[in-house]
């Protein structure tokens, strides 16, 4: 019976992860890294390696959801190519940077840090207006890895792909709503790949063997939550261009926040 109840779980979990990756441009950890620390706690998992467990599974099966989203905004032409590829560099180093720096933090400070982010995220969310702009005003490659480059470490510090950073950071620059959630689909895919390489590799020399698991990736949550998300993510690109995102963001920016709290008290 818990068998089963995991099981659709993680398929709720997955649902919503695509669907939100796919509607507003993120990987979909800030939804899946705290419902996947309460089923973990459910299982009885560590509680030294929840948070870890829990970030690096999250990150694994955002490849999933985020290569469904990609490919989905790639085909209604909302992805920013151009752009995409100015950011890589800085993701890339960011990404190992902020896994590294996870692994050797508790589980304790994580779930501190990933609070204060939901809340931070949430109140970016229920205030950030739509850009309509034609045309994206973007900085010097420099000041822009630069920015990139924090996104990654934040991203495999937490597990959350980055996209709650991108799309602002993109319509700060005038970038139109769209184009910024499809290209920060994009960048997501980047830091959910370069996170679970920096996981899978320190998880096995840092971490004891987990039972079903691959370093810190719980292999059952991987695969049922990534493959539920990549089915799910096209719904929400499609979404992206039928209703008001802002619309979506503010509903998303409450329960972020209660969720937030939840990790803090």
């Amino acid at each position: 019976m818990t068998i089963i109840i995991v099981c659709i779980a993680y398929m709720g979990i997955g649902a919503a992860a695509g669907v939100l990756s796919g509607l507003l441009g993120i990987g979909g950890g800030i939804v899946t890294v705290p419902t996947l620390c309460l089923v973990f706690r459910y299982l009885g998992f560590p509680q030294t390696y929840i948070m870890h467990i829990a970030i690096a599974t999250s990150l694994a099966a955002m490849i999933f959801n985020t290569t469904a989203s990609t490919i989905a905004h790639h085909r209604r032409k909302a992805v920013v190519w151009d752009v995409f590829k100015k950011l890589v560099p800085g993701l890339i180093i960011g990404s190992f940077i902020g896994a590294l720096i996870a692994i050797w933090l508790s589980t304790i400070v994580l779930e501190i840090f990933f609070g204060i982010f939901l809340l931070v995220a949430a109140i970016s969310f229920f205030r950030k207006k739509v850009s309509t702009e034609e045309l994206h005003r973007l900085p010097s490659p420099l000041i822009l890895n630069f920015f990139s480059s924090g996104i990654g470490a934040i991203s495999n510090l937490l597990g959350i792909g980055g996209g709650s950073m991108t799309v602002p950071l993109l319509t700060t620059f005038h970038m139109k709503d769209r184009n910024a959630i499809g290209t920060s689909a994009a960048t997501t895919l980047v830091t959910t790949v370069c996170g679970t390489i920096s996981y899978l590799l320190l998880g096995v020399e840092e971490a004891p063997s987990f039972p079903n698991s691959v370093g810190l990736i719980n292999v059952p949550a991987f695969l049922i939550i990534g493959i539920t998300a990549f089915f799910a993510a096209p719904y929400g690109a499609k979404l992206t261009h039928e209703i008001d995102p802002a619309t979506v963001r503010k509903i998303f920016a409450i329960v972020l926040a209660l969720t937030g709290v939840t990790f803090l008290i």
